[in-house]
Parts: C-alpha cells; sequence; structure tokens
C-alpha cells in the first residue's frame, strides 16, 4: 500500500486545529486518522490531538480476525476518544465546548473499515470515478437532504460548517460506520473541510487520477486549497492499493 499524509495550517488561521496520524501496523493493515478541532483558545488543537491519540492508542497494535471486530474496535474506540474530550471539556473552564470531527479507518489490501463523525471527508478513487464515502453531518447538508435548499443553495449557506455532530460535545455520540472492498488501483482520500471547501471535487478527482506519484498528489491537493484562498487549516491523506491479483 502507498501512503501519503500532509497537513497544513493554512493562509488564514494562526493554529493547526487539524490533527491526523497514519500507521502502518504489524499485520500490514494501515489505520488512519483525520480530525478537524473546534474550540477558542486552542481547544480545538486539544480535542483533536486527544481523540487521534485515544484512537491510535487502542487500534495500533489490536489483532482483528474479522471485519466485524474491525468494525466494533472503531466503534469502540471513537466513543473512548469522546468520553475523554467530552471530560476535558466539563472539568477546564478553558476548554467548555470544545469538539472535533473524526474519520478514522482501518484498511488492508481488500476492505476499508471506517468510523466518521462530523463533516472531515472519506472520498474513494474507482476506475477513474470519485465517490464519497461519507456523508457530512451539518446544519446545511440536512436542510439540503430534506429538500429544503439546493446544492448551490448549500455552497454558499452562511451556516454550512455548523456541525450537528461531533466528538466531545456531549456525554454520547452517534457514530457512523462504513465498511466497502476496494480492488488493486483503488486510492483513498480522508481529508479536513479545509480541502473540500476550498477545492471541487471535479478537481480533487483529477489530481488522484493524474499520472504524478502518490506523494505529490498530497502536496497537490495542499496546494490547490492554499491557492483557491486556505481559509481552514488543511490535513489530506492518501492511500493507494498496490495489492497485485
Amino acid at each position: 500500500m502507498e501512503i501519503a499524509h500532509r497537513t497544513n495550517v493554512g493562509l488564514v488561521r494562526d493554529l493547526n486545529e487539524d490533527s491526523a496520524a497514519l500507521v502502518r501496523r504489524e499485520d500490514g493493515s494501515v489505520l488512519a486518522i483525520v480530525a478537524d478541532g473546534m474550540g477558542g483558545h486552542q481547544a480545538g488543537e486539544i480535542a483533536s490531538q486527544t481523540t487521534v491519540k485515544v484512537i491510535e492508542s487502542i487500534l495500533q497494535s489490536k489483532n482483528f480476525h474479522s471485519t466485524e471486530e474491525r468494525t466494533d474496535s472503531i466503534l469502540s474506540a471513537v466513543g473512548k476518544a469522546n468520553a475523554e474530550v467530552f471530560y476535558l471539556s466539563q472539568n477546564n473552564e478553558q476548554y467548555q465546548g470544545m469538539g472535533t470531527t473524526v474519520i478514522a479507518g482501518i484498511m488492508d489490501s481488500c476492505e476499508v473499515v471506517l468510523g466518521h463523525v462530523g463533516d472531515s471527508r472519506a472520498y474513494m478513487l474507482h476506475k477513474g470515478g470519485l465517490y464519497q464515502l461519507t456523508e457530512d453531518h451539518t446544519y446545511v447538508n440536512l436542510l439540503q437532504k430534506y429538500g429544503q435548499i439546493t446544492t448551490e443553495e448549500a455552497k454558499n449557506h452562511p451556516q454550512r460548517n455548523m456541525v450537528v455532530r461531533a466528538i466531545g460535545t456531549a456525554e454520547d455520540v452517534e457514530v457512523d460506520l462504513i465498511h466497502t472492498p476496494w480492488n488493486p488501483d483503488d486510492m483513498l482520500l480522508l481529508c479536513s473541510d479545509g480541502l473540500t471547501d476550498m477545492v471541487a471535487e471535479r478537481e480533487i478527482g483529477l489530481v488522484l487520477s493524474s499520472e504524478i506519484t502518490i506523494e505529490e498528489k498530497a502536496d497537490e491537493l495542499i496546494q490547490q486549497a492554499i491557492q483557491a484562498g486556505g481559509k481552514d487549516n488543511i490535513s489530506v491523506i492518501l492511500l493507494k492499493n498496490t495489492e497485485i491479483l
């Protein structure tokens, strides 16, 4: 499996409140995590770092014997991260109200298993087509889902970045679990909304489909987000399935 990871503070923010981890596990699978923190006075940074640290510590060396075990373990790890961030927010005045998105996945040569909360995203490039695997947990996405606004209206809605589900903002959290097979030459992208708010899906697909290395693709995605304004922190993890049939 080819892998690449990039994060950038962007052009507007003083701090990078994104956190990420990309770990090759002993069994040959890969653990990947992206978290996008929210909250003032460095609280977002604390929320995202705590979430990544907790999930990584639980999943980096755990043995799995089935898809169900991977799914259950991701669900448990995200739940423990939520409990830790919520505890910190309740017991430290400067952290009150903090939270973070998260997308955490375990990938081997056959399948992708993801846990997802918030509006960070996962995409799969398969045979030249780019497919979004996750659904944004945002107010605007709910409005769009129920036909109250159009796709165009959603792009410019003043509350388009309001998340309705996040790690650490409540005692319990609902986690979307995604399981999909993937094939040789398929590519998986995990990213924060600092990329997807700045760069259109078509442009992301063109970069991922281009004849450059995976490291160069990660660099190009970051550069396109910065050139478009870089209004938020930008984090990108790319994984390519290099299994030979």
